[in-house]
């Protein structure tokens, strides 16, 4: 029988998954070029988005730019330690749910006095990889569900959705509920194939609409911001005394030594 050790299976994946996530992320920024793009010398209209929102806007706006970042986070993770799930045929033992043995945390399970060191049981010890996969997992469907259902009935977070933002929010709660019960019933069906690849199938869709909700808050990006606050700051011109004289451009004091941009 051949087998991959599940360090580099999770290895392979993980290189997979984010070859996949640059080269969308960067697809989508050529699908909304004109968005991002300057008119007419002009600031871009996402730009100009950003500086029409109120300071309140903002604000939830980066927080909800924050959550839709963590969730995308916490699905790759979940990739990764299915992986380690898969290597180690994790899913063949303990086929009930929420349960494992009847026990939440089958903690005698997990240690594994054979396993050295004893912090490979993370990624070795069949009961601990499922139990973490399982963790993960159902953490990152409950985020994923409640920032959904935030930017979708918050008022103040509505407000801030633009419609691929909205798009985008629809898709992480809704994919995230059909990823998490195909998981379920993948477990419990003793994964079949089919089931099993379905399930890392819904894995990159998931991760697919993480990375367009985030694409989609760009505009409460750090950078955004910055660029936007520039644009909106008052410019501070100094008072020509008597001595300065103007020079292609600039104003040159001969009294302070300085030269100012104009």
């Amino acid at each position: 029988e051949i087998r991959v050790t599940p360090y580099r299976l999770a290895a392979h994946l993980s290189c997979a998954f984010a070859t996949y996530s640059l080269l969308l992320w960067t697809g989508i920024d050529v699908l909304h070029y004109p968005n991002t793009a300057r008119n007419n010398g002009n600031g871009s209209a996402v730009r100009e988005l950003a500086q029409s929102m109120s300071t309140e806007m903002m604000n939830c706006a980066k927080k909800f730019r924050r959550g839709a970042a963590v969730v995308t986070g916490l699905t790759a993770l979940t990739v990764v330690s299915g992986a380690f799930v898969a290597g180690n045929d994790a899913g063949n033992a303990y086929n009930t749910f929420p349960l494992m043995d009847d026990q939440w945390i089958p903690i005698n399970d997990m240690i594994d006095p054979a396993i050295q060191p004893p912090y490979l049981n993370v990624f070795e010890n069949t009961a601990a990889v499922q139990w973490n996969h399982r963790l993960l997992g159902c953490t990152t469907a409950a985020s994923a569900i409640s920032l959904s259902a935030i930017g979708m009935f918050h008022p103040a977070y509505r407000a801030i959705l633009t419609p691929q933002v909205l798009r985008g929010t629809l898709a992480v709660g809704s994919i995230a509920v059909g990823q998490v019960s195909l998981g379920i019933m993948t477990l419990l069906q003793y994964v079949p194939i089919s089931l099993a690849a379905a399930h890392q199938m819904g894995s990159l869709v998931l991760l697919s609409s993480g990375i367009y909700l985030v694409h989609g808050l760009r505009y409460a990006a750090p950078h955004m911001l910055r660029s936007a606050s520039v644009l909106t700051a008052p410019q501070v011109v100094p008072k020509l005394g008597p001595a300065a004289r103007r020079v292609g451009g600039m104003v040159m004091s001969p009294a302070k030594s300085g030269i100012y941009k104009v």
